[in-house]
């Protein structure tokens, strides 16, 4: 009896993953790109040195309003009171993310990420693993259905 009692969670640890109770898609990261948010201006100047141009982006109420960064790489730094809490790369990008790269079809895109959280609007959303503050990943295709933007935001703020 006693070897039965010993064996019994060792059985049902193995057998979570033949009930589906283990989530089985891969869900991005995007260490790549998290790693900006939060970050200070010293810390972006370093690495990334001056911006090629600096402007703002008016949002629909003047809380929303930010200055972005861009630089020659496609990357763009949204900041709020001196910190970046918003990351964008645009269609001309040539990294990638969790396997993800500009150009690709949503619905490789989803097979590649699974479900978003949000299955109600044509900008699909996923949410980050948790640094201190809330995250997520939004991506946006253009006409044909092709990833052209992708953002990475604190989803706090």
């Amino acid at each position: 009896m006693r070897c039965l009692l010993l064996t019994w969670p060792i059985v049902f640890v193995i057998a979570i993953p033949l009930f589906g109770l283990e989530d089985s898609e891969p869900l991005p990261h995007a260490d790549n790109l998290i790693e900006w948010l939060g970050m200070e201006m010293p810390e972006a100047q370093e690495s990334l040195g001056t911006p090629l141009s600096i402007f703002a982006h008016r949002g629909e109420v003047e809380e929303e309003d930010n200055v972005v960064f861009y630089y020659p790489n496609h990357l763009y730094l949204f900041w709020f009171q001196d910190r970046v809490w918003q990351v964008r790369v645009d269609e001309r990008w040539q990294g990638e993310v969790d396997g993800l790269r500009m150009g690709m079809a949503r619905e490789e895109v989803l097979a590649l990420w699974g479900s978003p959280i949000n299955e109600w609007d044509d900008w699909p959303t996923w949410t980050l693993p948790d640094r201190g503050f809330p995250s997520r990943i939004r991506l946006y295709f253009d006409e044909d259905d092709n990833l052209v933007d992708l953002y990475v935001y604190r989803s706090d703020w």
